[in-house]
């Protein structure tokens, strides 16, 4: 059930985007915060009081041990992640599309980071010190024959 998330676990979240990815405050601010099932954070417009839906906007974290960023928030936010992503080359690009990870050697704190290509804003992977793991959603897969 959706509901109005608690101002601590809306303020840690802040908290993680400006430690993790440079995010500010201001970035995050003009939307209303919501928890959905299965701890997943949304952003989005005012809650309608006379329905209760499931999901309101934009996912954009999951909770867990730690904040799990969204593809839809790396995609939203992307202009303005500041430290913690790569910008991939064409073939990187290529390969992370299809859903493969990179073994590549990057100089980043081990943790969620963002993927680049270009000026373009693709999602999110966990970077474990080793490999690159793909963390973008199945569903978005895909074999690009133009880039």
């Amino acid at each position: 059930m959706l509901k109005i998330i608690e101002e601590n676990k809306k303020n840690e979240i802040i908290k993680y985007c400006f430690e993790r990815f440079g995010l500010k405050q201001e970035n995050l601010e003009s939307y209303h915060w919501y928890e959905g099932s299965k701890n997943r954070i949304f952003i989005g417009p005012r809650k309608v009081n006379r329905i209760n839906p499931e999901s309101i906007g934009l996912c954009i974290f999951r909770l867990d041990k730690t904040p799990k960023p969204t593809t839809n928030f790396i995609q939203l936010f992307g202009k303005s992640i500041k430290k913690n992503y790569i910008i991939l080359t064409k073939t990187e690009t290529l390969k992370i599309c299809k859903g493969e990870d990179l073994r590549n050697k990057i100089e980043i704190e081990p943790g969620f980071i963002a993927l680049k290509y270009n000026d373009m804003s693709l999602g999110c992977a966990h970077w474990n010190g080793k490999v690159i793991k793909n963390q973008i959603p199945k569903s978005k897969f895909c074999n690009i024959n133009f880039l």
